[in-house]
């Protein structure tokens, strides 16, 4: 059991080592299929050398022969000192056991997820594609490959299904199940290792890269391809074993997705891992004890072996009057000595090793560590701790209640499950999400409603109630579609007709507009309104012409010919410019304030001013807002995403509006206008504090 666990131990310190030099100095590197064998070997390695131990040569001097009359050999005195020397073995076993229980543990859920996968294969239809099957199932949202199948959703359009299998082609073709299967290993037998964990996400990050590098070759469309994988950005990976389209999903891919050229030198550093593996060699060694060979002569040496010292310390300890101070713990520094000051404070230690430090320790006084002294008597005075509280004088806050959880209410009934839960169950059936404000909550809800409600209803519910239902529209053939074309070319149609209205150009207005606009079943637009802060003078200019739009087709699906909201977002620029303002929600560099998101947020708080009538009517709450990054970084039309009250809207809408320029953000080389959100939270709870966070 003992060669069990210093195996593991030594497994995992190998793996660490391995993972932090990649982490270190290889992961921003772009040489991604030496990486994998590097990540490979490392892995494969911390597996086999635990099992080699190196040797170094120790030389003792040869024995003496010597008397051995009178000696006796030392045993336990009773079986009751015998029992304590096994017991000592005892909180290995419970490690083992819980080690043992752990792998177990996860083991079956390996297993059940395999079940699962296996399910979903034999339920749904299974087409080959090439060297693949796709395997289309709703069951999954995120596309993923498994072996040699690809799940994919059904929602999928055409395009989205051919970028998908040109990656996860990818996986098939260089056999990544391989390196999948070796890291779980290595994750099942290192569980309690962090590093195991850690390594696992490193290869399934690298597997990302290298399908996104040969994919991107292969592709047409590079843009669609990135697309695909924002699309997919908000779906889980399924199973340890699969690799899923959007794994390591961050600004990070993009950037690694560029071409760009290195130096090949900086492939050297991969022999970074050679001092490591030559200092772990060095610390797993043990020594191989050998008798020194005796010179030519055939004479007898008779030597006196030197005296065995044993120092002896011993000493008396007081309070701060100067009476003995009994029960005082004496520890020897990296020792298991130990010892506590008799009725007349004194204490002795006998045999203690030389260079440690002795420690004297008692609750309420100050920590005392001190030399020890062998030629005479030590005298230690103890301080009281002016810092020190005892726990059992400190009395629980009558007043410390648990904090109230978030209200959810489902078809009008109040219930205990969590959103998940409900999320889960209803499935299909959900029909709308509502968050009411605090101070809707408190006056529907009264007292229960204090840390917020969230009202849920079903389709079913919210049409009996006259609410109106958005339509899951998943595919094209879903949408409504303008001159034959798919709804957005309708943005480009009205921004070419509109002109800058006269009077915002002699007021000098400009600006973002955002006017929103329902298709009705039979291919008339109608509910045309501004949204936002928009300016009327240029939220008029954008209706004007979409009340003038030809008639749509409706989708192709007929059970989706019902209303279709969308939205016509424009930049008016002076002195007459109207323009599309394409704006990114990620891109390869995203915008940057100055200083990052710290000054950011010290910039809020310092220009944050709580209003009065807010305080005083108790109102606090996150504010979520939305503004554009704009090419030149400036930034822009700041609106309201989701508000708690006009007071506080405004007060955070004032302060995102007096920011100055940021570093703009980048697609392609080019700086480009990006959306970013900032949530602020006001709270009164602590000293009327505003926070914010991302």
């Amino acid at each position: 059991m003992e060669q069990i666990a210093f195996y593991l131990l030594k497994s995992a310190a190998w793996l660490a080592g391995f993972t932090l030099v990649y982490l270190l100095f290889l992961q921003k590197e772009r040489f991604f299929m030496l990486k994998r064998i590097y990540l490979l070997a490392g892995v494969a390695l911390s597996l086999i050398l635990p099992l080699v131990t190196l040797h170094y040569r120790v030389e003792l001097p040869a024995p003496l022969i010597q008397e051995t009359q009178g000696m006796t050999p030392v045993l336990p005195s009773s079986p009751a000192a015998a029992a304590e020397i096994v017991a000592e073995k005892d909180p290995l076993k419970w490690f083992m056991i819980f080690y043992a229980a752990g792998l177990v543990f996860l083991l079956g859920r390996t297993l059940q997820y395999l079940f699962t996968v296996y399910r979903a294969v034999r339920s749904g239809p299974v087409h080959r594609e090439g060297d693949a099957l796709l395997v289309r199932s709703e069951k999954y949202t995120s596309a993923f490959s498994f072996f040699n199948y690809v799940f994919i959703n059904p929602s999928l359009s055409g395009r989205e299904v051919r970028e998908i299998l040109n990656h996860e082609m990818v996986h098939l073709r260089q056999k990544h199940w391989f390196d999948l299967l070796l890291v779980e290993v290595i994750s099942l037998v290192q569980w309690m290792n962090p590093f195991a964990w850690i390594c696992s996400a490193l290869v399934r990050q690298n597997h990302e890269h290298l399908a996104d590098e040969v994919a991107l070759q292969q592709t047409s469309d590079p843009a669609g391809y990135r697309a695909t994988l924002l699309n997919q950005v908000f779906s889980a990976r399924l199973i340890s074993l699969s690799n899923s389209f959007n794994f390591s999903f961050n600004t990070n891919r993009f950037e690694m997705m560029k071409k760009k050229t290195y130096s090949p030198f900086r492939k050297l550093k991969l022999l970074l891992v050679l001092p490591l593996m030559a200092g772990m060699l060095f610390a797993f060694a043990s020594p191989r004890y050998v008798y020194a060979e005796t010179t030519g002569t055939s004479e007898l040496t008779i030597s006196q072996p030197a005296p065995l010292i044993q120092n002896t310390v011993r000493g008396v300890v007081y309070r701060e009057d100067g009476t003995p101070f009994p029960g005082v713990n004496v520890n020897v520094s990296g020792t298991s000595l130990s010892v506590s000051t008799d009725a007349s404070g004194r204490f002795e230690f006998r045999g203690i090793p030389e260079n440690v430090i002795l420690v004297f320790t008692y609750k309420g006084y100050k920590y005392l560590p001190l030399n020890p002294v062998t030629d005479k008597e030590m005298i230690v005075r103890m301080q009281p701790d002016p810092n020190y509280v005892d726990p059992a004088t400190v009395k629980p806050d009558a007043t410390d209640k648990p904090k109230p959880k978030q209200l959810l209410v489902v078809d009008g009934v109040i219930t205990d499950q969590t959103l998940t839960e409900i999320m889960e169950k209803m499935g299909n059936d959900l029909g709308i999400a509502k968050a009411l404000t605090f101070s809707e909550a408190k006056e529907k809800y009264g007292e229960k409603g204090a840390a917020g409600v969230m009202e849920i209803y079903s389709r079913e519910k919210a049409k009996e109630l006259g609410m109106t239902v958005p339509l899951r529209r998943k595919s094209q053939d879903d949408f409504p579609t303008f001159g034959g074309s798919f709804h957005t070319t309708f943005t480009d149609w009205v921004i070419s007709r509109t002109k800058y209205p006269p009077e915002a150009a002699a007021a000098g207005i400009e600006g973002w507009a955002h006017v929103s606009f329902t298709v009705e079943p039979d291919g008339s637009v109608s509910n045309i309104k501004p949204k936002g802060t928009t300016n009327p003078l240029l939220a008029n200019a954008l209706a004007e012409v979409i009340k003038t739009s030809p008639l749509w087709e409706p989708p192709k699906n007929p059970g989706m010919n019902e209303p279709f909201t969308s939205e016509i977002t424009a930049k008016f620029s002076l002195p007459d410019k109207v323009g599309g303002g394409e704006i990114f929600v990620v891109v390869e560099k995203m915008p940057v304030y100055p200083g990052g998101d710290e000054a950011l947020f010290k910039f809020i708080n310092e220009n944050v001013r709580y209003p009065p009538e807010a305080k005083e009517r108790g109102i606090q709450g996150k504010v979520i807002l939305r503004f554009v990054v704009t090419s030149d970084g400036s930034v822009e039309d700041v609106t309201v995403v989701r508000g708690i009250d006009p007071l506080l809207d405004a007060e955070a809408v004032r302060v995102m509006s007096l920011l100055p320029d940021w570093t703009p953000g980048m697609q392609g080389g080019k700086p480009v206008n990006v959306w970013y959100s900032v949530p602020i939270s006001f709270a009164l709870s602590s000293g009327e504090k505003i926070q914010e966070g991302l």
